[in-house]
């Protein structure tokens, strides 16, 4: 009866927790914008994670989304995921898009929250690269990437993802979504190389190898010969010196070449 009871209450709570509030699709289109700069009316992109927590056993997801709020989103989601009560003894593949990647301190947080739950495996995409040019900043990627938490950068699944199931369709928005979503995955590109950059650079060993390139060794001149007689003499680049004297022009060279070669 005590399982009956406890089954009864982790469906009615998961059923609960799936009941979230809806992105607008103007919200999605602000702060999911991969952009370099923002174009005028200038505002502020925000720090957005959306969460996706599916159990092994093919049960519904559970979805919601969580922002800056004193607390960072990503420390927010680790709070989320601990008052869920979650069986230990099932897995969850947990996916989360970002709007930015996390901060060291959030990076260090994950890691312990991973570590201390193994019966959770996390992917982490982000739409934007927070402070990546700060070796502190790479350092967190790295420490989540070497604890066995992905960070990527998101593509078109991703974004297409986000879309269809954290965003309000009630409403049609005032932009074409495919056309969003393909301006999206081209703005990804240069975003996905530059991470790609911070793991080499940092650690090469995160990404294959490739093969070394052969270096092709530069070919003599023509016009630089060496001429040898009693007296040594050499010409490069069209000079002519003669090694006892220290003197000499092109056109002694000639007749040095000349008198070497009758020589015995």
């Amino acid at each position: 009866m005590t399982g009956a009871i406890w089954n009864f209450v982790h469906r009615a709570l998961m059923n609960f927790l799936n009941t979230m509030a809806l992105l607008t699709a103007e919200t999605f289109s602000l702060q999911f914008n991969n952009k370099r700069h923002v174009n005028k009316p200038h505002y502020p992109r925000k720090a957005l994670l959306c969460y996706q927590l599916t159990p092994q056993n093919g049960s519904t997801p559970i979805r919601g989304h969580l922002k800056n709020k004193k607390n960072h989103a990503e420390i927010r989601f680790i709070n989320k995921i601990k008052s869920m009560g979650l069986d230990e003894t099932q897995c969850y593949q947990v996916t989360c898009y970002l709007t930015w990647s996390p901060c060291p301190s959030c990076a260090r947080e994950l890691v312990d929250f991973i570590k201390a739950h193994r019966h959770l495996n996390l992917r982490i995409f982000a739409s934007r690269l927070y402070y990546h040019w700060r070796p502190h900043y790479q350092e967190g990627l790295l420490l989540l990437c070497g604890s066995q938490v992905p960070v990527e950068v998101m593509g078109l699944p991703e974004f297409s993802d986000c879309w269809e199931n954290f965003v309000d369709h009630k409403e049609p928005p005032s932009f074409n979504p495919s056309e969003k979503l393909e301006e999206l995955d081209k703005n990804s590109r240069a975003i996905k190389r530059r991470l790609e950059r911070i793991k080499v650079r940092s650690c090469p060993a995160l990404l294959p190898t490739a093969p070394p390139r052969h270096r092709s060794l530069p070919q003599p001149r023509a016009h630089c010969l060496l001429v040898i007689s009693r007296n040594t003499t050499f010409r490069c680049h069209g000079a002519h010196r003669d090694r006892a004297t220290g003197t000499g022009s092109p056109q002694g060279l000639h007749r040095q070449r000349s008198s070497s070669a009758e020589q015995p």
